[in-house]
């Protein structure tokens, strides 16, 4: 039967007639239907399967190199003129889906014939994004999201808010379960938790800081907008010190392999230790480099204090800064303050900063504590020989280029005191 078809040239132009075809684009498989039928593209001309349309006019081919010289010639525009003031924060990267009003805005903005680049950084989202929105507009008449599958939303909107609004009025007190109690909620807390993560309020652990009172406030805002107009070179000519206590074993959390119902078994516990070992390290640096250091066990007190000026700071500054201008930096503890240290201080010409109390994230060596502290505790030193070999070998090992950036970053610190009205910085 198919060598009559193909015999009989009738049969072929009946065929392509009745399907508005080119006789020479029906093979013998479309006149026995056993191939997908094809039409013609009004772009490239080419004969192609229906299925290449996909509801469209033009094959998919012809629909690509359309869209890219479309996004070629919106990109040109705003490559060469200065970006538009975006009306809207970026949304450019972000894998959660386009608000409506954007989507509004970006199919009213097309429409008034402004270039897909330029409404895309308008928006603030992507030029692929336009060209979706934008189609979809034309296919659908509207820019809502599809009906999807799945559970409805278990909260309406306005308890929604107020979740939001009571974790914000009171944070202390707002575990999912204190909110789903006291809103009198009949959802899970783990429902509570995903609206408490979606208002961008996450569940984090309460640090413990010094509650800084007016005059602590005042203080603070005073030396930031004292030392405001310093540059990075001016801090550069300040020596900074503090002291910091090291102890023997292991610090924080601790973790233990043990079976169900064994948490209080000897085998995996540990005893208190309640009389650590002690020492402590005095420590001072500026931009370019470390200083003299001095290690000590016991309490410090003015007189050790003002030994450690002497056999320490002094060499430090001499070396440092032969000549010139310098300033050095040290907190409010009483050894620091005592007769006997600010006599030392005067009498060897040492200009002291007036360091606010309660402000270590004014005082960049804080931030070589932190670095120093997990350094020397992957010595995993056994008695206080290897704890202070440990401590002064971190100590020597800092980089030059750590201290600089530390040192460098006093002018950011000052500006958020100042904005934070001289609470606590992220420092």
């Amino acid at each position: 039967m198919v060598s009559e078809l193909i015999d009989n040239s009738n049969i072929t132009s009946n065929v392509a007639r009745e399907g508005n075809l080119s006789p020479a684009a029906v093979c013998v498989c479309c006149i026995v239907r056993l191939c997908a039928p094809q039409r013609q593209c009004p772009g490239c001309g080419k004969w192609k399967s229906k299925q290449k349309f996909a509801r469209h006019n033009r094959c998919r081919e012809c629909r690509s190199s359309v869209e890219q010289k479309e996004d070629s010639s919106d990109d040109a525009p705003a490559a060469a003129a200065s970006p538009p003031p975006p009306l809207f924060p970026s949304h450019a990267g972000n894998h959660a889906p386009l608000p409506v009003v954007q989507r509004a805005a970006v199919v009213t903005l097309v429409k008034d014939g402004q270039p897909r680049g330029v409404v895309a950084a308008k928006v603030g989202t992507s030029v692929p994004a336009v060209r979706r929105w934008v189609q979809r507009y034309e296919q659908h008449g509207d820019v809502e999201d599809e009906p999807r599958s799945g559970r409805p939303h278990a909260m309406d909107e306005a308890t929604d808010i107020n979740i939001a609004v009571m974790a914000r009025v009171e944070p202390h007190q707002s575990t999912p379960k204190q909110v789903k109690h006291k809103l009198d909620l009949d959802v899970s807390a783990r429902t509570v938790r995903r609206r408490l993560d979606e208002a961008g309020l996450f569940g984090r652990v309460e640090r413990e800081e010094h509650i800084l009172d007016e005059n602590d406030l005042r203080r603070r805002l005073a030396f930031a907008n004292g030392y405001k107009h310093w540059t990075a070179a001016d801090w550069e000519r300040v020596i900074f010190s503090d002291e910091k206590h090291f102890t023997l074993g292991r610090h924080g959390k601790r973790w233990v392999q043990r079976p169900p119902g064994e948490a209080y078994n000897p085998l995996y516990t540990h005893a208190q230790n309640e009389n650590p070992t002690l020492v402590t390290i005095w420590g001072c640096f500026a931009s370019h480099e470390i200083g003299q250091a001095e290690i000590f066990l016991g309490d410090l007190n003015g007189k050790l204090y003002r030994r450690i000026l002497e056999g320490n700071l002094k060499p430090t500054f001499k070396k440092f800064f032969p000549e010139g201008q310098w300033y050095f930096q040290q907190d409010n503890d009483p050894s620091h303050t005592c007769n006997l240290a600010k006599t030392w201080l005067h009498s060897n010409g040492v200009t002291v900063l007036d360091f606010p109390p309660w402000s270590p994230d004014l005082n960049p060596i804080e931030n070589v504590w932190s670095v120093l502290a997990r350094a020397v505790e992957t010595h995993n030193a056994t008695n206080e020989a290897e704890l202070e070999a440990a401590v002064k070998a971190e100590w020597e090992a800092l980089s030059p280029e750590f201290l600089a950036k530390l040192a460098h970053s006093m002018p950011k610190r000052l500006k958020e005191v100042i904005a934070n009205n001289g609470h606590k910085t992220h420092y």
